[in-house]
């Protein structure tokens, strides 16, 4: 009874933090770029300018989380990061009037530095909580389950834009639900003499080739998944035509329903092949998307079932292995990594993300298609959505035939 009051208090934070995904990767490309004001290049601009941020954040955190926590614990981290992802969503979803470019650069780095204070901890608490590989399968399950109320949440305040900054200040109360678990083990290790984080990163990479394979395959399907979550609202808007918050809706509903089959496969066969497996299939249902036209609503609502389908795998399988893999190297080398480790596994995520949105759209603009128009060009939109999240793919399917983690 006290684990499972654990793994809920632990996984509610789920809600929150994908509903400010939502709203960072899905809605606020499609409010800022409109705007003549901020339009796609700023805005793509803006998104990957805040996630490079993160390349001097995250390191450092990660060094001092593993220093730190077997001294201080947790939850004192969880609550620098609650009030920046808080503020930052709110005026990202209340633009100042005229100054429109300013606030998207600031809510971004406020919701930037936010995820790091406050995801690589809660990550690791999970890993902290858990005693087993079941038991870690089953929390990292249980905080993506929770992502799929996130989803909903997240369009609800889309649809209530003007009273949805102060609905997501009242769902972020979420994220203080970790702090009531009673106890969160600290980690055993100390770390004297366990070199800096540059040297240990790089010492799994030469030594562990699972951890290298891993984090080359997360990043080619963060890539993948970031172009389609950026692009999808534009692609819905301009091609297929409905309610895009409706496909949206659909998509993440596919997610949950897959996991239990997800879960299932898992406790047979292998994690990377059950990965390998939903990836190809993804990239199978992928591939007419490019040839949609205006009014294929049925089609692109089969596609988006199956994908979303594959989504569930996407989500909670590499984090799996992830843990998986913190767990035996902790073990091997006697030092505390799980910052570190996770450090990177979060640099990985931001950074696919940056650069699928500060590439992707400023191209699109570059090609030709300009949203804030009457009429614009959306062949270099069918492209850029339909094709390219099927090429990027491929180096993450390639690289999860070769990880082997139980």
């Amino acid at each position: 009874m006290k684990y499972k009051r654990s793994l809920f208090l632990y996984s509610l934070p789920s809600i929150p933090l994908t509903a400010a995904q939502m709203v960072v990767y899905i809605i606020i490309p499609s409010i800022y770029s409109v705007m003549p004001s901020v339009g796609i290049t700023v805005t793509g601009f803006a998104i990957m300018f805040s996630r490079f941020t993160d390349m001097v954040t995250d390191p450092v955190l990660g060094t001092y989380l593993d220093k730190l926590v077997p001294k201080i614990g947790w939850k004192v981290w969880l609550i620098f990061g609650l009030p920046l992802i808080s503020f930052g969503i709110y005026i990202l979803l209340n633009p100042i009037q005229e100054f429109e470019i300013v606030t998207l650069f600031i809510g971004l780095i406020a919701v930037t530095l936010g995820w790091t204070l406050y995801s690589i901890p809660w990550w690791g608490i999970g890993i902290a909580i858990s005693k087993n590989s079941i038991k870690r399968f089953q929390i990292i399950s249980a905080r993506e389950i929770l992502a799929i109320p996130g989803v909903i949440f997240g369009l609800i305040i889309a649809y209530l834009s003007e009273i949805s900054g102060e609905m997501f200040l009242i769902l972020s109360l979420l994220f203080i639900s970790p702090l009531l678990i009673k106890t969160i083990p600290k980690p055993e290790k100390e770390n004297k003499y366990s070199g800096g984080y540059f040297y240990n990163i790089s010492f799994l990479l030469k030594t562990n080739h699972n951890f290298k394979r891993l984090c080359i395959a997360y990043f080619f399907i963060g890539l993948s998944n970031g172009l389609t979550s950026v692009l999808f609202i534009l692609f819905v808007n301009f091609i297929i035509g409905g309610s895009p918050y409706f496909y949206l809706l659909i998509y993440f509903m596919s997610a949950f329903i897959g996991l239990p089959v997800i879960y299932l496969l898992v406790s047979k066969i292998n994690k990377n092949k059950v990965w390998t497996l939903f990836m190809l299939l993804a990239c199978i249902s992928f591939m007419p998307v490019s040839l949609l036209n205006h009014g294929d609503t049925n089609l692109f609502l089969l596609i988006c079932i199956i994908s979303g389908f594959c989504l569930g795998a996407d989500l909670t399988i590499p984090a799996a292995i992830q843990a998986e893999i913190i767990y035996q190297a902790e073990k091997d080398e006697n030092k505390i990594l799980v910052g570190k480790i996770y450090s990177v596994w979060s640099l990985i995520q931001k950074l696919s993300l940056a650069i699928s949105a500060g590439i992707s759209l400023p191209l699109l603009g570059y090609f030709g298609f300009n949203p804030s128009e009457i009429k614009p060009f959306i062949y270099p939109l069918s492209i850029a959505y339909g094709v390219f999240p099927i090429i990027l793919r491929l180096p993450a399917i390639f690289a999860s035939i070769y990880i082997n983690v139980d």
